[in-house]
């Protein structure tokens, strides 16, 4: 299991500004067991690969169907793995780290950036605070799987994508969290397939914002989510993806709750099916070539 939680800057932002916001600010079991202060903070929850930060703020902020206001991440997960004890976190937003940045100035930093994923290294010792140097700020989610991971070809499908079906590679033996959801890579044809397809004309007869676009930046793909305001729908960046060292994209990782198609009629093609299963099988090569080996 990785160290470091994903969680996306729109997310936390709102939770660390409310926090700051509040008069009082109450006790957190991670707070109490790291000795600090009463102070503006996150609390982190880790629960295996998954993730939830909470604001100490008081009043304490509750979503209108009455459940307390969290921001979900993760990290990838191992099928199968055994439950994992909770782990409990403290991140103060106003106390300077060791490299004397705040932490509420990283989550603004990264909104006015386009810096959309925070990811948090939790491999501390019980007991003690998080601080900024455990945290990093990324533009595109920068792990997807574990390294050496083996790769498998399927056909998946999404509901971000019109439940259109693609072949692509995906993760053998991992998941995306307790939802179960798939981790893809997907070759360059597909990638540009999977591009016009979501400005087609099946486009036409949706809402803004009902499907992401994705634009290419030079390498880069972007994806692009709609809103729809007063003056007209409105384009921001939700996400970047960059090239592995295959060429491959890993559209909407751990975003996009890929599946694998249960229709007969979606088989991959064997030409396809040969061309990724050779990728994986080089992918396998060059890493079992470039593992250190013990004297």
């Amino acid at each position: 299991m990785s160290t470091r939680l994903w969680f996306r800057v729109e997310d936390a932002l709102p939770l660390a500004e409310h926090a700051l916001a509040c008069p009082t600010h109450r006790l957190t079991r991670a707070q109490l067991m790291a000795g600090e202060h009463n102070t503006p903070a996150l609390a982190l929850r880790r629960r295996g690969g998954e993730g939830e930060l909470r604001s100490n703020g008081v009043p304490v902020w509750y979503t209108p169907h009455g459940a307390e206001q969290i921001a979900h991440g993760g990290s990838w997960r191992r099928v199968g793995a055994a439950p994992e004890p909770d782990e409990h976190l403290y991140l103060p937003l106003r106390h300077p780290g060791p490299d004397g940045r705040r932490l509420i100035d990283m989550l603004r930093a990264g909104r006015a950036l386009d810096r959309t994923w925070i990811a948090i290294d939790t491999d501390v010792w019980p007991g003690n605070t998080l601080d900024t140097i455990r945290v990093e700020l990324f533009d595109h989610r920068a792990e997807i799987a574990p390294p050496g991971a083996r790769w498998r070809p399927t056909m998946v499908t999404s509901p971000k994508v019109a439940d259109g079906t693609y072949p692509a590679l995906v993760a053998d033996g991992y998941d995306a969290g307790d939802d179960g959801h798939l981790i893809c890579r997907f070759d360059p044809r597909t990638t540009r397939r999977i591009a016009e397809d979501l400005s087609g004309p099946r486009r036409a007869a949706t809402t803004p914002g009902e499907y992401p676009l994705l634009r290419f930046d030079g390498a880069a793909l972007v994806l692009l989510d709609e809103v729809d305001l007063v003056d007209g729908a409105h384009r921001a960046v939700g996400d970047r993806c960059y090239p592995d060292r295959d060429g491959y994209y890993s559209i909407g990782a751990h975003r996009w709750l890929w599946h694998t198609t249960p229709l007969i009629e979606d088989l991959m093609p064997l030409r396809t099916r040969l061309r990724l299963e050779a990728t994986a099988l080089t992918s396998r090569l060059r890493d079992a070539t470039t593992r250190p080996r013990q004297p």
